[in-house]
């Protein structure tokens, strides 16, 4: 997952889209930006392992910059970055149970966030309070925890398989194995209870019925311009208006198999993308529900696990399983030519020579 910029979620990512990012260079190739601006920042968990790459590495290069071996032999399972100021932190989980959250800055495990009793297989930021992380257990309960006092704050009683906060921060959205969305309120956490909150399912609003849309579980949910959109193990995403609770469209990703891959949308909120079990990417046009490129090599072949848009919306970086990360960068018609002419003048010197 990739460190995602300051948003007030009044009118950003999920609402409309964010206003245009243009990255800068110095004359040494590197990328110029404001000092809390960690957007280049790449986090990837697999097996017991984290690692950290620069998205922008000696300009414009991914490669890693940190490693983390936790002390457990366990599966982890899901990531996510939480702001902190003068520090990027990215907390970790999986089959232990716990919460791992791991600071850049001190390049080690500051806090453990203990509560589940299952497997924890999601994590969310909230939007706009850096203090506030999203957690999905596999014990039938999402929670929401301070980072900072690793308190639970909040716990939901409910089966889910993946959950998202509203841009927004005022709800939060739960997927679940039978297809079922619901909506949640978040009450007010801007000061810690004594004990967490307790939710049950009467207390929550159901948005979307499995059985007669998405069929299949829920594996991943996100937003764009303030509409919902749920992808399930079957490789279909709904795209849903949450005014009228309407079906806009729906999206197929070809040979997607039934395996959990997680899909991502485009800062500017006007493109998603999502892979497949062959190890290939789509990229479809949210307004019009086409499919506008493919992206494929012949040697990615493992099921696509996750993909995101960089923040300037010119790259896709995905993970497959089998530990490869892959990234395709956009590329004009007029770099394209500049390189053509380059590699043209490289021939005629070599037969020169």
């Amino acid at each position: 997952m990739f460190y995602r910029p300051v948003d007030t979620g009044l009118n950003g990512h999920g609402l409309g889209g964010m206003p245009p990012y243009e990255r800068t260079f110095d004359k040494r190739g590197g990328a110029i930006r404001d000092a809390t601006d960690n957007s280049n920042l790449l986090g990837t968990i697999g097996g017991s392992q984290a690692s950290i790459f620069d998205n922008e590495n000696c300009g414009d290069h991914l490669d890693i910059m940190s490693h983390f071996q936790l002390g457990t032999d366990k599966q982890l399972r899901t990531c996510c970055w939480v702001r902190s100021e003068g520090d990027a932190l990215l907390a970790v989980a999986g089959d232990d149970h716990l919460i791992h959250i791991i600071s850049l800055a001190w390049n080690r495990e500051i806090r453990i966030l203990r509560g589940h009793t299952a497997p924890v297989v999601d994590l969310q930021p909230h939007p706009t309070d850096a203090r506030l992380l999203l957690s999905v257990g596999s014990d039938q309960t999402v929670r929401v925890w301070s980072v900072f006092s690793g308190n639970c704050l909040c716990i939901y009683n409910h089966s889910a398989t993946a959950a998202r906060f509203y841009p927004d921060g005022s709800s939060l959205f739960t997927g679940a194995a039978s297809g079922d969305v619901r909506q949640w309120s978040v009450p007010d956490l801007s000061s810690e209870p004594s004990e967490p909150h307790q939710l049950l399912v009467s207390d929550s609003n159901l948005v979307v019925a499995g059985k007669k849309y998405t069929g299949a579980s829920v594996d991943c949910i996100r937003f764009a311009k303030g509409n919902l959109l749920v992808k399930n193990t079957g490789g279909r995403i709904e795209y849903w208006d949450l005014e009228t609770l309407t079906s806009i469209r729906a999206f197929s990703v070809r040979h997607h198999g039934v395996n959990i891959s997680r899909f991502d949308v485009s800062f500017d909120d006007e493109f998603i993308c999502a892979g497949n079990s062959r190890g290939e990417v789509y990229v479809f046009g949210i307004d019009s529900g086409k499919a506008v490129a493919r992206l494929a090599h012949k040697r990615s072949v493992k099921p696509v696990t996750c993909c995101l848009f960089t923040r300037d919306c010119r790259s896709v970086v995905y993970s497959s399983e089998g530990g490869f990360i892959w990234r395709y960068d956009y590329v004009d018609d007029e770099t394209l030519a500049e390189w053509e002419k380059n590699n043209e003048s490289a021939s005629e010197d070599s037969s020169i020579e």
